[in-house]
């Protein structure tokens, strides 16, 4: 009907996550591949005996069918030193073999992984100055 909004259904609200998030994005270098290819089952054995220290971790390609040019790791922590400890023992970690690690804080917000949003748009609303 003219004049008449459509019909949206709202996300369901989630609780925030316990602890910090930190994402940690490892760039892959020159030196990279034959490390990769020679550490690939150990850091598989690291991630599988760790796997509760990540919330998502996986390789990153420039395309679908690219070479991998790097790993994105979402890890819970208090801290950045802390999130990327827990990637300590990891072989493509001790080998050296990204040719940088950095790691930055991350507020996971929304999405189908989350299983709805963390916000209550009315909340936001009576307290604007604190949002914007």
């Amino acid at each position: 009907m003219p004049g008449t909004k459509p019909f949206m259904s709202k996300a369901k609200r989630v609780p925030r996550l316990d602890q910090h998030t930190w994402l940690v994005t490892c760039l892959d270098g020159p030196e990279t591949p034959p490390l990769r290819n020679e550490h690939l089952f150990g850091h598989l054995d690291h991630i599988e005996a760790n796997n509760a220290d990540y919330r998502v971790a996986g390789p990153i390609r420039e395309t679908p069918d690219g070479p991998i040019i790097g790993s994105i790791f979402l890890i819970p922590a208090d801290s950045a030193d802390a999130a990327i400890s827990k990637m300590e023992g990891d072989p493509y970690i001790s080998s050296g073999m990204y040719a940088s690690i950095t790691a930055v804080h991350f507020a996971p917000a929304c999405g189908d992984w989350m299983g709805g949003v963390i916000w209550d748009q009315d909340e936001i609303r009576a307290n604007m100055a604190k949002y914007t």
